[in-house]
């Protein structure tokens, strides 16, 4: 588990960042008061960003695909998380705004790649 840690310092701190700032406490996202489209481009930017980094070093395809599905039911269960921590309702729109991230994120690795 430790060398893990070690090997995986920036993926590991970029799954924790998204988690952190997702399970905010609910006074804290008040300030922040993104609401709307805002919200939304935090969100796709947050999970485009998060794809990118997570595919620094792969190469394989189908190794990028399975990061960027791993990577929206992450985005779904902070989402579910939330719905127990804080009794909010299950905001499915997040969870869709992930996914767009996550694509722009393997589109602009492909692109990288031509």
């Amino acid at each position: 588990m430790t060398a893990v840690l070690w090997k995986y310092p920036l993926r590991i701190a970029t799954l924790g960042g998204l988690a952190f700032f997702a399970l905010l406490p609910q006074p804290w996202k008040a300030r922040l008061a993104t609401h709307g489209y805002p919200h939304d481009l935090v969100h796709l930017l947050a999970f485009g960003g998060a794809l990118l980094i997570l595919a620094v070093g792969r190469r394989r395809r189908a190794t990028l695909y399975v990061s960027g599905l791993l990577l929206v039911v992450f985005g779904a269960a902070l989402e579910w998380l939330q719905t127990r921590v804080y009794g909010n309702s299950f905001e499915y729109h997040d969870v869709v705004s992930d996914a767009a991230g996550v694509a722009l994120g393997l589109l602009i690795r492909h692109m990288q790649e031509v």
